[in-house]
């Protein structure tokens, strides 16, 4: 399938979604229907006003229409939200999963905790728990005036539950149709009490539990069957030239390829076989290592608790005082696939080596001889995956928020002043096939480490005694304190209403702390000894803004906004922003909107880590482009060593790299536009069109390293000491060019008259995608990635096409809900950083609930996720053979739940 192929896909899947979405009813038209008299201060204004006349784009959900599709955590609704953002999961370690809207990078999409910005870091959404919320909405126009300039890609707002009285128990879980793993278990409760109308106050707690089963890769043998990896562009081992393995391959120390006549390398056991199941013959005599099954996972093990609390008290009728408690506490265990090889992330690393006086050395005895190899030092290439396992992180994350807020009514204002304080904290420990990097190259030299097979009982002992699991990796904690300010009042009145005004204000302390204790991970599985690393940054942001609605004529309503933001350590922006609702008629609106944004830095990206110098290596392997020239750029095979350079280490190789953060660099700025048209010719009936475009500049990123190794541009990011040999390749954080985007949001609804039968709607949510270019550098080249992978994000998809459409229908006398919901991704081209042309598939998944409220105290919800079973498609872009960031390798799965309300 080639690119073109990929684009005619589109007119044949929308009459298809099209289709689907004339089946089911939508929570949007209830949303923007059943709110339309009521004004509420909804995300993207301080200005209060019914939801249906909002000039900018926002999507709102009630938390109970989550709940009937089967949502169990945040996660699970960031999933679902085809036209809002582009969801991307971390699934290899515990930093947490995030939003990505318009995909233009994680950093750059706000997302709030009732109105209120998270930490400044990537927090885990499952921090917040699915019971104590009341709706989710999402503002797709970026760049908001009122909670930040940095909302360049747009807002997301979890909004929590005003009051709750009564109390109710929910168990949950879900089972994968094929046995194995991937089982989730989980209960949440909520109890409040307390009427804020009769009794002027209101308490309520709420928690959630979660617990997920990891998967094992032995469980679906068929995701990363060889035929399947073959079919992604993945060479057989037979055709793979060495690199790190069990048993070790050998090099000359000295750099020299032949004594005499004789080709020095490869592997003393190639003509037996190498080492079944962690290596087989490749290229050259070599071993090639190979993936073990039996202990890797396609899943990770997580278990995860939140709780969250909320008191409200009335000061009269014209004040409310609130104060709410969030706590969350995250575990993730991921086991992927490991990195074979113990190239450690220190620059200049010694090379592991052996010599003659060790009896593992070829020929002694033990190791068969090799030809030309007598008493010769030889560099090892040695993964000690057969003895240690694959190797395992263990993430804890922490986090803890307190909020005080007053609002009411002071005269002709309407007021709301809020205090909060958030604590983010992360633990990474070493939980298994870790042990000391220069420990390993004392036990290699000194003979008690057999390098070329499974270890005895002596080399058991060794590496146990070297081993580092059980210690902290690294350790790092975030914390903000704010104060928020805000007003709105009705100034005067004008033909289509009274003009109001909102003015606010915040300022916020924020403060970050990373520690890398003198025992530090490396990515081989092994560790060094380094000197402690703490690193601490901190800086204060002030805020105004203030907010004009002119509602012109019934028909015309105008809203200007401009925010000025104060930083610290970049000094002050201002921002302003203009919005418009014209309604010419009852059944079409249009709308649009124009503004400016301003996302400083982080923290960790200007001050964690920076150095002149590397800081750790590559990745995967490459071949050095110019000390082992001959092979295709950006390859690892094909390559051959310059005279008097090492292959071991220029081949091949993990190189030396700078990723770290960058003290000069900069903020970003862009523009944002909006146009959108609704139409309403009845009240069942809803359709938008939304054109967004956004341009940012100055973007803050870093290259991708194939691209570092494709593009002959990029040789003077290469450090080189006068006698060539690689110091370090400089990939430091950095201001790039911009990128821009633009495309349209399509939402449609449908609600069919209501029959005895009950009541049958439609949804269709998608985003087409136009354009995504790139600029690495300023005044360059814009650079497509549409449908394919971009010069600066490693892992983002821009698909053209992708959207979700559901099917709903509701019994006649409400106790029954069902729904059939579809997911759509189009057809993507793979990362491809070698001579093979993969394009991943379309990926099409149904899934189904059926949720029952008949009963006087229970609730109850059955379903299946992926009701056709499947697979994620085959792809090469993270190495492990299936598009793991996009697609679930668990199969159909079965849900259900119960709620028992007291």
């Amino acid at each position: 399938m080639n690119h073109k192929t990929t684009h005619r896909m589109l007119p044949r899947r929308l009459p298809a979604a099209v289709a689907l979405a004339l089946l089911s009813m939508s929570a949007i038209a209830h949303a923007q229907q059943d709110d339309t008299m009521q004004k509420v201060e909804i995300t993207g204004s301080s200005i209060k006003r019914a939801v249906a006349d909002q000039a900018l784009p926002v999507t709102v959900v009630k938390a109970e229409d989550w709940l009937a599709q089967g949502m169990v955590t945040i996660d699970d609704i960031l999933m679902s939200m085809s036209t809002a953002s582009d969801f991307v999961p971390n699934t290899t370690s515990g930093v947490g999963n995030s939003a990505n809207m318009r995909g233009i990078g994680t950093s750059r999409t706000l997302v709030l905790l009732d109105g209120k910005r998270l930490n400044d870091v990537p927090i885990n959404p499952n921090s917040i728990p699915v019971s104590a919320l009341d709706r989710t909405e999402v503002l797709r126009d970026g760049a908001s005036s009122i909670y930040g300039s940095d909302a360049i890609g747009g807002v997301i707002n979890f909004v929590t539950k005003k009051s709750y009285t009564g109390a109710s128990l929910t168990l949950k879980g879900s089972a994968p149709g094929k046995s194995g793993g991937g089982e989730s278990t989980g209960l949440s409760f909520i109890a409040g009490k307390g009427n804020l109308g009769s009794d002027g106050w209101n308490v309520y707690v709420t928690g959630d539990i979660n617990n997920q089963n990891a998967l094992p890769q032995s469980a679906r043998p068929n995701i990363t069957s060889d035929a399947r990896l073959a079919s992604a562009g993945f060479p057989p081992p037979k055709l793979t030239k060495g690199g790190n393995s069990i048993p070790a391959n050998v090099t000359l120390a000295d750099g020299s390829t032949k004594v005499g006549n004789v080709t020095i390398g490869g592997n003393p056991y190639y003509a037996s076989g190498c080492l079944a199941p962690y290596s087989s013959p490749g290229l050259n005599n070599t071993c090639t290592a190979s993936y073990t099954a039996n202990s890797l996972t396609l899943t990770k093990e997580s278990q995860e608790a939140s709780l969250f609390t909320k008191g409200t008290l009335m000061l009269g009728e014209d004040h409310k005082l609130s104060a709410s408690l969030l706590y969350s506490s995250i575990y993730n265990r991921p086991v992927k696939n490991p990195t074979f090889g113990i190239n450690p992330s220190i620059a200049n690393f010694p090379a592991l080596t052996i010599g003659p006086n060790s009896k593992y050395y070829p020929g002694k005895g033990i190791v068969p001889a090799m030809p030309g190899i007598t008493n010769q030092k030889l560099t090892l290439a040695w993964s000690l995956y057969g003895d240690l396992g694959p190797t395992v992180l263990d993430y804890k994350t922490e986090t803890t928020r307190l909020t005080v807020d007053d609002e009411g009514h002071l005269g002709a204002w309407d007021y709301k002043a809020s205090f909060w304080s958030a604590l983010y904290s992360t633990r990474t420990s070493f939980r298994s096939g870790f042990v000391n990097s220069y420990g390993l190259l004392a036990g290699v030299a000194n003979g008690q480490l057999n390098p070329f097979g499974l270890q005895d009982q002596v080399g058991k002992d060794y590496l146990s005694s070297i081993s580092t699991n059980g210690q902290t990796a690294n350790a790092g904690l975030t914390r903000m304190n704010g104060v928020d300010l805000s007003g709105s009042r009705e100034l005067m009145t004008l033909p289509g209403g009274a003009v109001s005004l909102a003015v606010g204000g915040s300022v916020y302390h924020d403060f970050s702390y990373n520690s890398i204790p003198a025992t530090v991970a490396l990515s081989g599985g092994q560790t060094g000894n380094t000197a402690a690393t703490n690193q601490s940054a901190s800086r204060n942001v002030a805020a105004v803004y203030a907010e004009l609605d002119f509602p012109i004529t019934k028909a015309l309503d105008v809203d200007l906004a401009v925010r000025t933001d104060r930083y610290s350590d970049f000094g002050a922006t201002t921002n302003p922003k203009a919005s418009f609702r014209y309604k010419p008629a009852e059944w079409v609106m249009l709308r649009g909107s124009a503004g400016t944004g301003f996302r400083a830095p982080t923290l960790a990206e200007r001050y964690f880590g920076a150095t002149d110098g590397p800081t750790g290596i590559t990745s995967t392997t490459y071949n050095d482009p110019v000390l082992c020239p001959g092979g295709s750029p950006g390859a690892t095979t094909g390559g051959t060593a310059l005279p008097g350079y090492n292959p071991s280490t220029v081949c091949n190789a993990r190189q030396p790299i700078n990723t770290g953060a960058n003290p000069q660099v900069g903020p970003e700025r862009s523009k944002t536009f909006n146009l959108g048209v609704v139409f309403t010719p009845t009240r069942s009936l809803l359709v938008s069109l939304d054109y967004f475009r956004v341009q940012l500049r100055d973007s803050i990123g870093q290259l991708t390293q194939p691209t570092l190794f494709q593009n002959p541009a990029y040789a003077n990011l290469f450090v080189r000491d006068p006698k060539g040999n690689l110091l370090y390749i400089d990939d430091r954080l950095t201001n790039m060019g911009g990128v821009r985007t633009d495309g349209i949001d399509l939402t449609t609804t449908y609600n069919f008259p209501k029959t005895r039968w009950g009541q049958f709607g439609v949804q269709l949510d998608g985003t087409y995608v136009h354009e995504f270019e790139t600029q690495v550098d300023r005044n360059g080249a814009w650079i497509s990635s549409v449908n394919k992978f971009g010069p600066l994000d490693a892992n983002v998809m821009n698909f053209r096409w992708k959207y979700g459409a559901s099917a709903k229908w509701i019994s006649a006398n409400g106790n029954w809900t069902s729904t059939v919901n579809q997911q759509y991704k189009q057809s993507f081209e793979d990362r491809n950083s070698g001579t093979a042309y993969h394009v991943i598939d379309q990926y099409t998944v149904y899934n189904w609930s059926m949720q029952y409220n008949g009963y006087k105290q229970w609730s109850l919800m059955v379903g299946v996720n992926n009701v056709f079973d499947r697979d994620p498609p085959a792809a090469n872009y993270r190495g492990e053979g299936y598009a793991s960031g996009e697609a679930s390798p668990v199969g159909r799965t079965y849900r259900a739940r119960a709620t028992f309300n007291f």
